[in-house]
């Protein structure tokens, strides 16, 4: 769940070296998650060093997965849905047009790679119903 709220708030443009709509890989997670200080509105969070390391195969430590940050992106998916549907509400006409591409580039993706028939399979087959 760390890993969707780090996603979701970058790519709401909560962070300040990122413009809205940009999507972290899962490097730039690893590295939000190492202690990269982070900027907000009130200021420079400095955040101390975890030593995250990414998909990591030969030893046994805490560590993200690409099947971890892949499931993060489904998830963000079903997250951007409620907030088009609440930007509508709000009168915000943009935003869902702007969602509504990133989840198709997103979607596009997902159909590139090779997923055999498991949980990751299933939620990226329900990205195009969101």
């Amino acid at each position: 769940m760390q890993i969707l709220a780090l996603i979701f708030s970058v790519w709401l443009g909560v962070y300040g070296e990122h413009e809205q709509g940009t999507l972290l890989t899962v490097n730039d997670v690893a590295s939000y998650l190492n202690g990269k200080p982070i900027e907000t509105a009130t200021g420079i969070l400095n955040v101390q060093p975890l030593a995250v390391p990414v998909n990591v195969k030969d030893r046994d430590v805490f560590h993200i997965t690409t099947e971890e940050y892949l499931l993060a992106l489904t998830d963000l998916t079903e997250e951007l849905a409620r907030l088009a549907v609440n930007s509508v509400t709000l009168g915000d006409y943009q935003r869902p047009l702007q969602i509504s591409k990133f989840v198709k580039d997103l979607h596009a993706g997902f159909q590139i790679l090779n997923l055999k028939n498991d949980i990751l399979r299933r939620k990226s087959d329900a990205i195009k119903y969101n």
